[in-house]
């Protein structure tokens, strides 16, 4: 085993198991070529797996059911492609939606927002790709994760046609919500939607 195999197992070990790596994650282990030979000596050795091209893993291991190493899931994935291109990722419009009980739809599929281009990554055969479709960079600005669901998964829906969708679900999730904590983000969201919240919290205070 040479050197540059040896710095790539202890970047990858370090790591921990599930990650997923591109060649240019080991650029201070040696030249490109070099990089490359042995990233194709740790795939035949079994310790790394090549889910796509460029694309490796290091496997996890199944020590429960006994079923062997698994690949990388679509979330660290999307983790590793976040992170080298710089760009942010948050829920579809339906994972918002069924997050804030406005839907009991449930996503399936790895449909993300996300503040980069719009784009399918294909990572490994036979999965589905993940799907990114750009939306205002201004989504991922609020400091409340619940109010960016809110704008994410209102802006799809549209003014006119919240009357389809479950408000009740959407205020009770908002009734475990304090107040301050989505106060300053309330600033910035559209008006129709910052109103729909202010409604929530005023019925509440008629309660109290």
């Amino acid at each position: 085993m040479d050197s540059t195999e040896k710095r790539i197992m202890q970047i990858v070990k370090a790591g921990g198991e599930g990650k997923v790596y591109f060649p240019s994650d080991f650029f201070e282990c040696g030249s490109e070529k070099a990089v490359s030979k042995a990233l194709q000596r740790l795939v035949h050795a079994d310790f790394l797996m090549r889910m796509e091209r460029g694309l490796y893993c290091y496997p996890e291991t199944d020590r429960y059911w006994g079923m062997g190493k698994l690949p990388a899931g679509s979330d660290a994935v999307l983790e590793a492609y976040a992170k080298r291109d710089g760009f942010r990722t948050g829920p579809c419009p339906g994972a918002a939606q069924n997050a804030l009980g406005l839907s009991e739809q449930v996503v399936m599929n790895p449909v993300y927002c996300t503040d980069g281009p719009s784009r399918r990554i294909h990572f490994r055969k036979g999965c589905r790709p993940i799907v990114l479709y750009h939306v205002s960079p201004r989504v991922f600005n609020y400091r409340s994760r619940i109010i960016m669901l809110t704008v994410i998964a209102l802006n799809d829906i549209g003014k006119n046609d919240l009357w389809q969708f479950d408000l009740d679900g959407m205020r009770r999730v908002y009734e475990q919500v304090p107040y301050e904590e989505i106060r300053e983000d309330l600033r910035n969201t559209p008006s129709w939607i910052r109103n729909l919240i202010l409604g929530y919290y005023g019925e509440q205070r008629t309660k109290d």
